[in-house]
């Protein structure tokens, strides 16, 4: 499974291979992200190995939430930063984001197919 981040104003869900266990660094993780200024309810779901924020887009900057994630849960494998979804982004931050969410679609895809031809080879569906 590729990383995957996605992210409207008020809630940011960041799904990664390490986020599948509960480990300790998780839930350091999920008590600073409750205790940031603006963060409503924090969700982890380690079966999926995902953690949903929600927040109040006003008060709580979105880098600021995935930067503890980054930090606190994913050392190996950062997830890039969030470009902020305000009236007045510029294009190119609207480009970098296209850009992020193509490249993560991309990586989905390829891996669903290199696994489906793979177990096509071996005559195993799954």
């Amino acid at each position: 499974m590729t990383d995957y981040l996605h992210h409207v104003p008020g809630r940011l869900r960041v799904r990664s291979k390490t986020l599948r266990c509960e480990t300790a660094s998780c839930g350091t993780t999920l008590r600073k992200l409750r205790a940031l200024t603006g963060v409503r309810s924090v969700r982890h779901n380690a079966k999926a190995g995902s953690i949903t924020v929600c927040y109040d887009s006003r008060v709580a900057d979105p880098d600021a939430i995935l930067n503890v994630i980054n930090t606190e849960c994913l050392q190996s494998r950062p997830v890039r930063p969030v470009v902020s979804h305000n009236k007045q982004a510029t294009s190119k931050s609207s480009g970098k984001l296209t850009a992020e969410i193509g490249r993560m679609a991309l990586g989905a895809l390829v891996s669903r197919s290199v696994g489906y031809s793979i177990s096509s080879l071996f005559g195993v569906r799954t």
